[in-house]
């Protein structure tokens, strides 16, 4: 259990620290506009995260917050650590987390996503004489294996520029997952043994979002057999789908 200095900290009770929750409602109060984003690049405890919650809920206004935190470890001998946090960046989660927990969430939006920065899931072609041959056999999946379909999912959205906070909804079409992403603007199938039913299946549900344009992308090792794959295109393109990928 954490101790009763480390209670306070999480309650926002405390105005002794440097980001105390008083200091930044005001700044808050002063700075922002009903719908702005802040970015805290040195988020600490997430006073700033916290504090935005609790002013989002006094003024009915609907800031966002972007904060950056390095997985930087605590003290063996602090509080923290005797509470169960390894990193300032898992204080800084928890602490959000409790801060959401204490507004009205029927009217306010508490929820948020964490991201870690790495290496990009597509696998470099990096071959020379003496990989060659091993770098050949696994060029039929350009995924890296120790990756998630949602580490995937992220990094197509921020290729395409998208914002990561657009909401996504997981479809099975002909059997297998296609994550529709901001109300059909981008569609990505990422499972194995994609047949024609499912592209067909993304064209009707084109028609049915009606989306002003939308862009697919697969798994480039995904596909059946390359009939299917070739195939695939010239679908979509009868269902107004121009924007067709594989990775």
């Amino acid at each position: 259990m954490a101790t009763r200095e480390f209670k306070k900290l999480f309650n926002n009770i405390s105005p002794d620290y440097p980001k105390s929750p008083f200091l930044m409602h005001n700044i808050l109060s002063m700075s922002v506009k009903k719908d702005d984003i802040i970015l805290d690049f040195f988020a600490g405890y997430g006073t700033t995260a916290a504090s935005t919650f609790s002013f989002n809920e006094k003024f009915n206004h609907e800031v966002r917050f972007i904060t950056v935190q390095l997985p930087e470890p605590c003290d063996k001998k602090s509080d923290e650590y005797k509470a169960g946090f390894k990193t300032i960046s898992d204080v800084c989660k928890e602490r959000i987390r409790r801060a959401g927990n204490k507004v009205d969430k029927e009217n306010l939006d508490t929820g948020f996503k964490v991201f870690k920065l790495d290496s990009s899931n597509i696998k470099p072609w990096d071959a020379d004489f003496d990989n060659l041959e091993d770098m050949i056999a696994a060029a039929d999946d350009s995924l890296k294996k120790d990756r998630t379909a949602d580490d995937v999912l992220y990094e197509i959205l921020l290729k395409y520029g998208l914002d990561l906070t657009l909401p996504i909804e997981e479809h099975i079409l002909a059997g297998k997952t296609v994550h529709n992403i901001g109300c059909g603007a981008l569609m990505i199938c990422l499972d194995d043994e994609i047949t024609l039913d499912v592209v067909n299946a993304i064209g009707d549900l084109k028609k049915e979002l009606q989306p002003e344009v939308m862009r697919v992308v697969f798994k480039d090792a995904g596909f059946a057999d390359p009939v299917v794959k070739t195939n695939a295109i010239q679908v979509l393109k009868q269902f107004g789908i121009d924007d067709v990928k594989s990775i």
